[in-house]
């Protein structure tokens, strides 16, 4: 039987949890912002992909890989989580070994870095000295930043040794995904 609000009986004459899931209608248009999610919900998700090759010849300097994504959270409390799907393809040759590493940013704070790994090595002599590699590597961080403002996240990297790293080709691209957790 359905509540009727009067003048004498007054909207400031319904008490808190008096109104239960039952009592509204399944059609009902309820805002947003009136949900309150759990912690650790995910609340949104912003993917982007980058499909232009990147190529790494020189060493020992991070560089912006040029994967970015950028998202806005609904709240200060939130938390971030970014993890990218990166590409490589690692192109040797005479036998030098390299490694290569990861940072992830948002604006111009790091929030993560990845220790410089060996990534591949050809041990010369006995044929060419000359070997590609290709793989994926897959990196997840989660990051606090405190804002409601749209804020975007990049992938940078490092190499060292010789050879040269190119991350995409024409089948093969970095994908970045953010989702918002509630805090």
């Amino acid at each position: 039987m359905p509540t009727e609000i009067s003048g004498s009986t007054g909207v400031n004459k319904i008490q808190d949890n008096t109104i239960v899931n039952a009592d509204i209608n399944s059609s009902a248009a309820i805002a947003g912002s009136k949900l309150v999610m759990p912690t650790g919900s995910v609340l949104q998700v912003v993917q982007t992909s980058y499909t232009t090759q990147t190529t790494f010849t020189s060493s020992s300097a991070w560089v912006a890989h040029g994967a970015t994504a950028t998202i806005t959270p609904s709240s200060a409390s939130s938390k971030i989580l970014m993890s990218a799907q990166i590409h490589r393809i690692h192109d040797q040759m005479n036998g030098t070994d390299s490694g290569l590493g990861f940072m992830f940013k948002r604006g111009t704070t790091v929030f993560f870095e990845t220790p410089v790994a060996i990534a591949d090595y050809v041990y010369p002599g006995g044929g060419s000295n000359r070997h590609e590699k290709r793989g994926w590597v897959n990196l997840t961080k989660i990051d606090s930043p405190s804002t409601t403002s749209a804020t975007t996240y990049a992938l940078w990297a490092i190499k060292y040794g010789g050879g040269t790293i190119k991350f995409q080709d024409s089948q093969n691209e970095t994908i970045i995904t953010l989702m918002e957790i509630a805090g």
